[in-house]
């Protein structure tokens, strides 16, 4: 089990001083990378045999929202692979130690060259596979139909990572930003799913497709492609 504690900053919240989610994201890739870096299967030491780490799949819920200048923990640990998908859980703590979100994920590894998922990577040291009684679940593909267009975005500098691609918290954004910020002083995000379906690069246009129902389903489309699909509750505050 690994471990890493936060102090919430004014950067990481909103107009509620809560953890705005995006932010939640960028604190768990984090905590995982730090964690394969520390078991020498981090991004430097794939890259010697051209591979790099990439999120699937992601379910996140939130049973209490962290805020402004609060110390939290996070834990994480990797599951059981299986073919190849390396499933990743989180735990986030406050400093009594209740539990205030779960979040479960599915990774894997792909060829920097083509793109593809690695059946079998070389060079991967085993990752020891652990369980914890509040692990979620593995995340579901995600069905469901979205048409009315609200929003497009095209894809800049400051959103590509070090993957070359649009960087999987920034989906995060692009998906809340599909709401003003009157709706989320009524509503809070208690869960979230994405299926992160094909990856987006550099100078795209992101169409964003909602279904406008209580559980949402955000579909992000390049073209008439779609490259990753969410689905989102919300309760009233």
């Amino acid at each position: 089990m690994f471990k890493q504690k936060f102090v919430i900053t004014s950067i990481d919240v909103d107009t509620n001083f809560e953890l705005k989610l995006s932010s939640l994201f960028k604190f768990m890739q984090e905590v995982a990378s730090n964690h394969v870096e520390s078991v020498s299967a981090g991004t430097f030491d794939l890259l010697k045999n051209n591979l790099l780490w990439v999120v699937i799949r992601a379910d996140v819920k939130i049973y209490k929202t962290p805020k402004l200048n609060d110390t939290i923990t996070i834990t994480t640990h990797p599951g059981e692979q299986k073919s190849f998908i390396f499933p990743r859980y989180f735990e986030v703590y406050d400093k009594k130690g209740e539990l205030l979100i779960s979040s479960s994920g599915m990774w894997a590894l792909i060829n920097k060259e083509t793109r593809r998922v690695v059946i079998k990577p070389e060079g991967l040291k085993p990752l020891k596979a652990e369980k914890d009684k509040n692990d979620l679940p593995l995340p579901e593909k995600i069905n469901g139909d979205a048409s009315t267009l609200v929003d497009t975005r095209r894809v800049k500098y400051s959103e590509v990572d070090l993957n070359g691609h649009l960087n999987n918290t920034f989906y995060i954004s692009y998906i809340l930003d599909t709401h003003d910020l009157d709706f989320y002083r009524h509503n809070r995000v208690c869960s979230l799913s994405i299926n992160y379906d094909k990856e987006i690069v550099f100078n795209e246009e992101v169409s964003l497709y909602s279904n406008k129902e209580d559980k949402e389903i955000i579909k992000g489309k390049v073209g008439d492609t779609n490259h990753f699909t969410a689905l989102i509750e919300y309760e009233r505050r």
